[in-house]
């Protein structure tokens, strides 16, 4: 293997691992649960105002994404993940003075420090997404599905960061500073890694080309040949190689996801055969995005699911720490902070492993068998209806809370996991 094709790879593995810590910091709905409560009880905000202040995060990640997307296209990866990591170092920082009590504590104020915090890493996560996806075309559903994987279990890391290292000393909320602390520790942390993220991320093809052009003529020779599979003859010139290797890889890359995407003879593109000569004609090939997107039944059918059941799984767990006390009213302060803990965790690990299985899996089964990535949704919806009967006709304790924790989270996972690639499939000339 040549210096180049290495540095290549090495390259991708770094890009790689950093997209995946940049997207475990960009999940500030994750992380609420854990001093959500504590915030409640130090303003003593009603049951409406601790609502509003809880769906926040998701309020800013969910209708930032346009705004985050036209960043991204418009000023680059770099410009988009330091704006992000200065947006959520702000956010937290003015929460934390809040808390300690310098700023006013009205529950508005705490709203819109929120929901820029949520913005910030809805950008931060679009921007590691984005990556994958240029990086890893022919795996999108594994990429995008362990990246999305990294973002559902930032709740797991920040949980445990905060039952070890800022465990509640006190019962009085006013003398409790841990949650002070460990909100400057977050910002600190998401703004240091998105910087990070800021020099690394981004699509890798275009530095690999400029670092080839620097080669000379035997070392570009040697570097080209490293590329090539076996199974060419070795008369075949370089030339008719990288023309003909290029053709069919944009063609394999722009097979529509939808059925009415139709190609030049005026056949659906699921009869295109790849043993035949016939290529894809760029042209008639329809992109869809913006308000076609809305109009298509899959695409109305997939923005539907996510807007229902994300909507659920969240609420469930931004609440997780009052259904707890609901269930029993004797928890101590640093007991309830541990076990709250504990059910963030059980949501987290479920959440990450549910987005890598079934990201995979989607890949998997389409690939062999033709199975479409909405049926994950089916499954999906199946099993949170299953959940919340369950929840609201058997729990009755706090131990009996742990498998609706899973299950809601499973469910929640799935449609993280399949929902980039389904997006993906959509307009897959941006990513070209």
């Amino acid at each position: 293997m040549s210096y180049t094709a290495l540095f290549s790879r090495k390259s991708l593995i770094i890009s790689f691992i950093t997209a995946l810590a940049v997207a475990n910091v960009s999940g500030p709905q994750y992380i609420y649960p854990t001093y959500g409560t504590s915030l409640t009880n130090r303003f003593h905000w009603t049951p409406v105002e601790n609502s509003m202040v809880s769906t926040a995060t998701f309020v800013g990640v969910s209708f930032s994404g346009p705004l985050c997307a036209w960043f991204l296209e418009n000023l680059g990866f770099k410009k988009t993940l330091f704006t992000s990591s200065i947006t959520v170092f702000i956010g937290l920082f003015l929460l934390a003075q809040t808390y300690a009590g310098y700023l006013p504590g009205n529950h508005i104020l705490c709203s819109i420090y929120l929901a820029f915090t949520g913005a910030a890493g809805a950008a931060s996560y679009i921007c590691a997404l984005d990556s994958q996806g240029h990086n890893f075309k022919n795996n999108r559903g594994m990429s995008m599905g362990l990246t999305s994987a990294s973002l559902g279990i930032s709740g797991l890391v920040f949980s445990q960061v905060n039952d070890y290292f800022f465990k509640t000393t006190t019962s009085v909320n006013d003398e409790d500073d841990s949650v002070y602390n460990f909100l400057i520790f977050m910002g600190c942390t998401s703004a240091a890694i998105s910087c990070i993220g800021a020099f690394i991320l981004g699509p890798l093809k275009e530095d690999i080309q400029t670092t080839e052009s620097k080669l000379s003529p035997t070392q570009q020779e040697e570097y080209t040949r490293s590329l090539i599979p076996d199974y060419l003859s070795s008369n075949q010139s370089i030339s008719s190689f990288s023309s003909s290797s290029t053709r069919f890889e944009q063609d394999d890359e722009r097979r529509p996801l939808l059925k009415n995407n139709i190609n030049a003879s005026g056949k659906h593109a699921a009869e295109f055969d790849d043993s035949s000569d016939c290529i894809f004609d760029e042209e008639s090939e329809r992109n869809i995005s913006g308000i076609a997107f809305f109009t298509d039944p899959i695409g109305l059918a997939s923005f539907i699911s996510l807007l229902i059941m994300l909507g659920i799984g969240y609420v469930y767990l931004a609440n997780i720490g009052e259904i707890l006390l609901s269930l029993s009213d004797d928890l101590a302060k640093t007991e309830a902070q541990h076990i709250r803990n504990t059910h963030i965790s059980l949501f987290s690990i479920a959440n990450c492993l549910s987005r890598a299985l079934f990201g995979t899996l989607s890949d998997v089964l389409q690939k062999r068998t033709g199975v479409h990535r909405l049926w994950f949704f089916w499954f999906a919806a199946l099993s949170l209806i299953s959940t919340l009967i369950y929840l609201v006709t058997s729990v009755a304790s706090v131990a009996e809370l742990i498998p609706c924790t899973i299950m809601t989270a499973v469910a929640y996972g799935i449609l993280f996991g399949v929902a980039p690639a389904i997006i993906s499939e959509f307009g897959t000339k941006v990513r070209d």
